[in-house]
């Protein structure tokens, strides 16, 4: 949990006075990359059980409609885990997914954005037990076991650098799970500090446009 009081700390105070803006504009194409530092949505267990703090990548690809918002398409590896309760009891799984959004991002300044999109998650390995607290004859299963999750993701993104094509960004995101078992958790939330990288505008170039002081 401290890092990501570090990481929140940077994204709000970080290189603030020291960045231009990106200017949006109908026809631009842009693509992040970078880690994702994010964590399940679970306070713990007073046996003890914790959600980790993990760290994934991503990439997110951006298509400007207009000034003011553009379409966008997220990709994210993660390590996903999920806590379900019982009677008191808890079981914690954990498994790799493929985690794809599609959505609408918002330019609220200069600088900052937000973004609402749905999302889909894809298990691409096979789940494992982090911890349980149940006895072996009792079935108690996790999505973590499942093919596909569904949801929502609730994003907003802050410039933090630029210079020319690249600029440096962080979005703090928010997952909320609509296919979550009865008393399961399996919401996340973290940081995705990425690279951006201007990949062309509507004449499919790069233009470099002056900024106003």
């Amino acid at each position: 949990m401290q890092n990501l009081k570090w990481v929140f700390f940077i994204f709000f105070y970080g290189f603030t006075e020291l960045t231009l803006a990106y200017t949006p504009k109908e026809g631009n194409v842009t693509a992040n990359l970078g880690p994702f530092i994010y964590k399940t949505n679970f306070r713990g267990s007073d046996s003890g059980i914790q959600s980790p703090i993990k760290t994934g990548v991503g990439m997110l690809v951006n298509g400007d409609v207009n000034e003011h918002g553009a379409l966008e398409i997220g990709i994210f590896y993660l390590d996903k885990y999920f806590f379900r309760e019982k009677d008191s009891l808890y079981l914690a799984e954990n498994t790799d997914l493929i985690h794809i959004t599609m959505g609408y991002r918002r330019f609220l300044t200069s600088k900052l954005s937000s973004s609402l999109t749905l999302f889909s998650s894809y298990s691409v390995g096979d789940p494992h037990i982090f911890r349980t607290e149940f006895p072996p004859n009792q079935e108690v299963d996790t999505s973590a076991r499942d093919i596909t999750e569904y949801g929502f993701d609730l994003a907003v993104q802050y410039e933090l650098w630029e210079a020319d094509r690249i600029a440096v960004v962080s979005d703090i995101r928010y997952s909320y799970s609509v296919t979550n078992k009865l008393n399961e958790r399996g919401d996340h939330y973290g940081t995705f500090i990425s690279l951006r990288y201007f990949v062309q505008d509507k004449q499919g170039t790069y233009k470099k446009e002056e900024k106003k002081p």
